[in-house]
């Protein structure tokens, strides 16, 4: 009988949680400035401020897509 442990691909590496930890980070960065980019960006032209959200909303589908795509290979 073997361990479920013994399968290394079910181990998570210190680079994968090290870059998660990273991406962890800056997101909740960003989550929290973003009334203050949302503000700036505003000033100048509002449709603008739109894309800024919209960019905000799909850049983590975008992430997950690629290191998707990436671990497939």
């Amino acid at each position: 009988m073997t361990n479920p442990d013994d399968n290394d691909k079910s181990k998570y590496d210190r680079k994968t949680l090290i870059t998660a930890g990273g991406i962890f980070i800056g997101f909740c960065l960003v989550t929290y400035f973003l009334p203050n980019i949302m503000s700036m960006v505003g000033t100048t032209n509002p449709y603008l401020t739109a894309l800024v959200i919209a960019g905000f909303l799909i850049l983590p589908f975008v992430g997950l897509w690629w290191r998707g795509r990436t671990k497939r290979n």
